[in-house]
């Protein structure tokens, strides 16, 4: 553990090809510094599911123990705000909760969903219902489901999930504890919440970060402190919450756009940026 104390990680999504040449990727995390990786199922699952997908879960998982580096979290399919989105995304989750456990992965991310035109108790419902029933195999798999902070800045009607009270009250209503929350920094930017009070409300319930910067108008998936968050509000609301997991970047947009030749610096950037305000947690 570095003296950051929070385990600093990101998605292989910040290259662009990050199928092919995974052991190469997994090297130049380690070697920009970074302790842990966010498996991110949701880019590769269907192109896995159609090509060898334990083949290539194996050689993500032998990269990342020859390197040191472990799998904090993942990252699982994402629903549009309709129903019928559930039952044909199923056979994914499976996939990625599947291969979550085969890498060690404590918890996959997965965002609550919104039924158009339903009611906020019809949506709490509804996602309580789904959650709940991916028990036995998240059970099976040893994955917890960690749910996300939504934004409806995009969205033509209120998203659900998209504040500290909902998420908390989802998480309390599933009261397993396999189920926990996943606060995503820059969706937080976009609804322009208090990160300090709302982390503090989520508490223990916290589980994972996705960390990214935005200027408040568009989910940029840029570096903290190019973006208009003050991040010493979250870092103080992580630090109220007692927040001890990994400090997990998503940011792929300060890295994937650069020539790879200065992908390496800018990784490197990302791991000292990590170091510093992981520091200022503890």
């Amino acid at each position: 553990m570095t003296e950051s104390l929070l385990r600093v990680a990101t998605s292989l999504n910040v290259f662009d090809d990050y199928v092919g040449p995974i052991e190469d990727n997994v090297r130049r995390l380690a070697q920009a510094g970074f302790e842990g990786i966010d498996f991110n199922g949701i880019d590769v699952v269907r192109a896995w599911l159609a090509d060898g997908g334990d083949r290539h879960v194996a050689r993500l998982g032998a990269a990342a123990a020859a390197h040191g580096l472990v799998f904090t979290q993942a990252h699982g399919p994402m629903f549009k705000d309709h129903d019928d989105q559930c039952a044909t995304a199923e056979p994914l989750i499976a996939a990625c909760l599947r291969w979550s456990g085969r890498l060690g992965v404590p918890w996959m991310v997965m965002h609550p969903f919104t039924l158009p035109g339903a009611t906020l108790a019809a949506n709490r419902e509804a996602n309580v219902a789904f959650y709940r029933a991916w028990l036995p195999r998240m059970e099976a798999c040893g994955v917890g489901i960690a749910l996300e902070n939504m934004s409806d800045h995009f969205s033509p009607h209120r998203r659900y999930g998209a504040v500290p009270e909902e998420l908390a009250d989802l998480c309390d209503t599933l009261d397993h504890p396999l189920f926990g929350l996943c606060w995503d920094t820059g969706h937080a930017r976009l609804q322009q919440l208090d990160q300090r009070a709302a982390l503090g409300l989520l508490g223990a319930r916290l589980k994972v970060l996705h960390v990214q910067d935005n200027n408040g108008h568009r989910d940029d998936h840029i570096l903290p402190y190019t973006g208009t968050i003050d991040w010493s509000t979250v870092v103080a609301g992580l630090h109220a919450a007692g927040y001890a997991g990994a400090w997990c970047f998503e940011v792929h947009n300060a890295v994937r756009t650069l020539p790879d030749a200065l992908r390496d610096q800018a990784l490197a950037l990302m791991v000292g940026i990590g170091r510093t305000l992981g520091a200022q947690v503890a």
